[in-house]
C-alpha cells in the first residue's frame, strides 16, 4: 500500500514538471520575441501634393525617396517667384518604421508613411492634426525614378531632355544639335542655334525647320502626373507639341 502511494506521487509530479516545461519554454520564446529589434521597412517612391505657404496660395511640392538614400525634392510657389521651379538633392534617413528625416544644405524636414502616403510633420517632428492636416499630406506617383535614363543620357552629352503626349514624343539637346522625334516616325535632327531669347526664365531655339521654347515653370506629365522643372514647347510648321522637361547635371 505504501508503495502504491509513492509510486503514485511520483507519477503526479513528473507529469506536473512535463506539463510545465512547454509553459515555460513558450512564455520564454514570446519574451524574446517582444524584445527583438523592429526590422524598418524602406519607404522608396515619389509623393506629391501642395502643401501651405505663408505668403502665396500654395506650394506645388514632390519628393521622391530613392533606395540608396538619396533624394530630390521639387519645388514651385504658386503665385510667386515667377512660377520659377528648382529642384533639391539630397540624403535621408529612416529614424523608425515608418518616419523619415531629409537633410538640405540648410535645414531638413520629417514625414511619416501612413495609409500609402507620406504626411509632412511638424518642425517637431510630430503629426499635425486637426481641420489643416489633410493639407500636409502627399499621395505616391509613379516613375519618379528616373535616374538611370537621364544618367544614359548625360554620358551621351545630352544637356537638356524632354518629352510629351498625344503623340508621344521627346526631345533631346546637347551642345552642338537639337534631336526630335515622335512615336508616329516623324523625326527633326538639325544644328542647335544660339538661344533668343535667353533668360533665367525663357530660352527659345529657332531654325527653319522646328522652335523649341524652355520655360522654367514646374510642369506635370498630363498622363503619368509626374513633376518636372521645366515646360516645353516644340513648333513644328502648324503643329505644336506641349511637355515635360529638365537639365542634366
Amino acid at each position: 500500500m505504501k508503495k502504491s502511494v509513492i509510486l503514485a506521487a511520483l507519477l503526479t509530479t513528473m507529469a506536473a514538471c512535463n506539463n510545465n516545461h512547454p509553459a515555460h519554454q513558450t512564455d520564454s520564446t514570446i519574451q524574446n520575441a517582444t524584445t527583438l529589434p523592429a526590422v524598418a521597412t524602406p519607404i522608396t517612391g515619389t509623393y506629391q501634393g501642395t502643401l501651405p505657404c505663408a505668403d502665396c496660395p500654395g506650394t506645388d511640392y514632390q519628393i521622391s525617396l530613392f533606395n540608396d538614400h538619396t533624394y530630390s525634392e521639387l519645388i514651385a510657389y504658386q503665385g510667386r517667384g515667377q512660377g520659377i521651379a528648382t529642384v533639391e538633392t539630397g540624403t535621408w534617413r529612416q529614424t523608425s518604421d515608418s518616419t523619415v528625416i531629409i537633410r538640405r544644405k540648410t535645414d531638413s524636414s520629417s514625414f511619416l508613411a501612413a495609409e500609402g502616403n507620406l504626411l509632412q510633420l511638424d518642425t517637431k517632428g510630430k503629426r499635425i492634426e486637426g481641420v489643416l492636416a489633410s493639407n500636409y499630406i502627399l499621395k505616391p506617383v509613379e516613375g519618379g525614378d528616373r535616374r538611370d535614363i537621364l544618367a544614359t543620357k548625360h554620358k551621351a552629352g545630352i544637356r537638356f531632355t524632354a518629352n510629351g503626349n498625344e503623340p508621344g514624343w521627346t526631345l533631346d539637346l546637347d551642345n552642338k544639335k537639337i534631336s526630335f522625334h515622335t512615336m508616329n516616325g516623324d523625326s527633326v535632327v538639325t544644328t542647335l542655334p544660339p538661344a533668343r531669347p535667353n533668360t533665367d526664365t525663357l530660352k527659345v531655339y529657332t531654325t527653319p525647320g522646328i522652335t523649341v521654347s524652355i520655360r522654367n515653370t514646374m510642369c506635370t506629365d498630363d498622363m503619368s502626373g509626374l513633376m518636372r522643372p521645366n515646360t516645353v514647347q516644340v513648333q513644328i510648321k502648324d503643329k505644336t507639341y506641349q511637355g515635360c522637361g529638365e537639365y542634366l547635371k
